[in-house]
C-alpha cells in the first residue's frame, strides 16, 4: 500500500496523537461488546489516578503519582514499549495495518487510553478515515469529559467507566454529572461500574449515580475489580444477583480470564 496521507484541518493545532500502545487482533475484554474481535489504539497519558489500575505505564511517571496506585510502581515516560509516543495519523493506521487489514476487512478499533477524551480534536482525522473504511470506533473513557459534536458524530459507541470512591479519585475530580449527560445523551453509551469484594457499598454508589443522572438501567452493567481469573470470578459471583435485581448487567474482564494481565492482549 502507498504511503498514507491524511490531510488536517486548519482548525487543528496539534495533528499527532500521543500514544501508548496499538495492538491486536484481540477480543474487547470489557462491557457490551465483550468478546468481539478489535484492535486497540491506547493512548498516553490520564487526568485520572485510580488506585487499582492496570495501564498506569500511561500516566504513573512521577513519583507522586505512583505513590497513587497499589504497587507503587513508577514508569519511565520515554519506555519503549509502552511509554509516550507522539505518532501523526497516518502513522497510527500504518501500524494498525500492519496488524489487520482495517481498509478491507473492517473491525471495531477501541480507542483507550489513559484518557481518550483527552485528545478528541487531534483523534478526529484518524477516526475519519477508519470510519470510511467501515470500521467501529469504541471509546473507552472515565466519563468526566464532555464529547464535541464533531468527534461524537465519528463514534460507534461510548464504554463510560465512571470511578467510584474506592478508585482512590477525589470526588470533585472523578465525578461529573454534566459530562455523563452529555454521553448519556449521544445514545451511544454503555455505563461499566467497576466494582470490589466491597459490591455492597459500591453499589450503593453505582445507584446514587445512576438516579442522578437518569442513566437507563439496561445500558448499565457492573464488572468485577482484579487482574487475574479468580479474583475476578470470586467478586463477580457475589454481586451478581444484585445487579440483576437492579437491572444491571454483568461484565466480566475477558482478557483477564484469557490472558491474565498480559498488556499486549
Amino acid at each position: 500500500m502507498s504511503q498514507l496521507h491524511i490531510p488536517t484541518r486548519q482548525s487543528d493545532q496539534h495533528t499527532k496523537l500521543k500514544i501508548s500502545q496499538i495492538l491486536g487482533p484481540t477480543v474487547q475484554g470489557e462491557g457490551s461488546a465483550a468478546g468481539r474481535h478489535c484492535l486497540f489504539v491506547r493512548l498516553w497519558g490520564c487526568h485520572l489516578e485510580c488506585t487499582w489500575c492496570d495501564t498506569a505505564y500511561t500516566w504513573a511517571v512521577t513519583a507522586a503519582k505512583a505513590a497513587k496506585t497499589r504497587s507503587g510502581q513508577r514508569y519511565e515516560r520515554n519506555e519503549p514499549a509502552y511509554g509516550e509516543k507522539e505518532l501523526e495519523p497516518s502513522e497510527i493506521l500504518s501500524r494498525l495495518l500492519a496488524l489487520w487489514d482495517v481498509e478491507n476487512r473492517p473491525t471495531i478499533i477501541v480507542i483507550s487510553g489513559g484518557e481518550p477524551m483527552m485528545q478528541q480534536r487531534a483523534l478526529l482525522p484518524l477516526l475519519e478515515q477508519l470510519r470510511s473504511w467501515g470500521n467501529e470506533i469504541h471509546i473507552e473513557t472515565a466519563g468526566t469529559i464532555a464529547p464535541l459534536a464533531e468527534f461524537d458524530a465519528l463514534v460507534t459507541q461510548f464504554n463510560v467507566s465512571p470511578k467510584l470512591a474506592h478508585s482512590g479519585n477525589q470526588l470533585t475530580k472523578r465525578n461529573k454529572p454534566k459530562a455523563l449527560t452529555a454521553l448519556r445523551d449521544t445514545g451511544k453509551a454503555w455505563f461499566k461500574f467497576v466494582v470490589t469484594q466491597n459490591y455492597t457499598t459500591d453499589l450503593a454508589e453505582v445507584d446514587q449515580i445512576v438516579e442522578a443522572v437518569a442513566l437507563p438501567q439496561q445500558r448499565v452493567m457492573v464488572m468485577p475489580e482484579g487482574s487475574d481469573a479468580r479474583s475476578n470470578t470470586a467478586t463477580a459471583q457475589k454481586v451478581v444477583d444484585a445487579a440483576l435485581e437492579r437491572g444491571y448487567g454483568l461484565s466480566f474482564r475477558t482478557h483477564v480470564l484469557l490472558w491474565g494481565d498480559d498488556p499486549d492482549r
